[in-house]
């Protein structure tokens, strides 16, 4: 296969043409190429260095994955007959599915809540969408635009071809919708969303294994009600039963204590992954108008979230580092060094 051409949109358009244009006005037009038309990137699957890293962080849950399959593969061969390594590879070979038009429809009807946009939507979102597009160089047929219906101003990139957005954001100025859909279009082009949804599908029975060990220990742990001397008798050997697994499987795979450093690890890719995302934008001339977005979340948020306690401040630290999301005024900051090391 050929390889694709570039967009004919320049890389970085220039923020300091109008300094005192309306934050909330469409982004400047490019200037006019040479050649009268814009060139369509073939259709193809990327990956940057986060969705890398994300497929990476993952392997272990994706192992850990595949030997409880493998034992429900034991477990279905004993009753049918159906040799377990085709109960395994059904498994593998499932996570295709999630790149599937057709499946992806049903995942974000029926199982994210989205619903396809009216006639007055999609005319409210074909020319800024249509527009993101070809600065981006990318088919805008080839994915799918959902509603979500909330009055929180959010947009997400979802699977492999879906970008859906809220209500509320339908009622952005049209240059901040676009500077919205620019981001999680960054997200699909460089394959945030396509890994995300592969690693969270091979990942599903490991954290249907974690959970069921949390509802081991609740069950195990002491609850409000007196317990009598049976009770603790069933509690302590069912902590004796699980401490003897757990033994037995980190002297089976030392290298599961691993898991304990994937979280962080993982938050953090998402967090730069988010920033390379809003980049992505502002490369394609959004910039200023994401950044007026930015400003816009942290005002509204400022006004509707109550003041923490000083009890959790000591626990802050530890909730960052796990949260998938960066803080709005670190996007806004990280975005606004961008803008300012390419302003000509």
């Amino acid at each position: 296969m050929s390889r694709p051409h570039e967009p004919e949109y320049p890389e970085h358009i220039p923020v300091s043409e109008s300094p005192h244009s309306p934050p909330d006005s469409a982004p400047p037009p490019p200037k006019a190429p040479t050649v009268g038309r814009i060139h369509i990137a073939a259709p193809r699957r990327r990956a940057d260095a986060m969705a890398i890293s994300s497929l990476a962080l993952h392997v272990p849950h994706t192992v850990v994955g595949l030997l409880a399959v493998t034992c429900l593969g034991f477990l279905v061969e004993s009753c049918t007959g159906l040799p377990a390594w085709v109960t395994a590879m059904s498994w593998l070979l499932s996570g295709a599915l999630a790149l599937h038009r057709p499946t992806e429809a049903f995942l974000a009807h029926h199982v994210l809540g989205y619903r396809p946009p009216s006639l007055a939507e999609q005319d409210r979102l074909a020319p800024p969408w249509h527009d993101v597009t070809a600065r981006f160089g990318v088919d805008s047929t080839a994915y799918q635009l959902w509603i979500h219906e909330s009055e929180k101003l959010s947009a997400e990139a979802a699977a492999g071809h879906i970008v859906a957005v809220t209500s509320a954001a339908l009622r952005l100025p049209p240059g901040q919708l676009s500077a919205v859909l620019a981001h999680e279009l960054g997200h699909h082009v460089a394959g945030h969303s396509w890994t995300a949804l592969l690693t969270f599908w091979y990942a599903l029975p490991a954290r249907l294994i974690w959970r069921a060990v949390r509802a081991l220990y609740r069950m195990m742990s002491p609850s409000r009600r007196i317990l009598t001397r049976k009770d603790t008798k069933a509690r302590n050997q069912l902590l004796l039963i699980a401490v003897l697994l757990a033994l037995l499987v980190v002297y089976l795979f030392p290298w599961l204590l691993l898991l304990a450093l994937i979280p962080p690890l993982l938050a953090a890719v998402r967090r730069r992954a988010e920033l390379r995302a809003d980049r992505s934008a502002a490369a394609r001339g959004y910039g200023p108008q994401l950044a007026h977005v930015l400003e816009t979340f942290i005002t509204d948020g400022a006004d509707a979230k109550p003041p923490a306690p000083p009890d959790t401040d000591r626990f802050r630290p530890a909730v960052s580092l796990l949260s998938p999301q960066p803080d709005l005024h670190t996007r806004l900051q990280s975005l606004q060094r961008y803008l300012e090391a390419h302003r000509n």
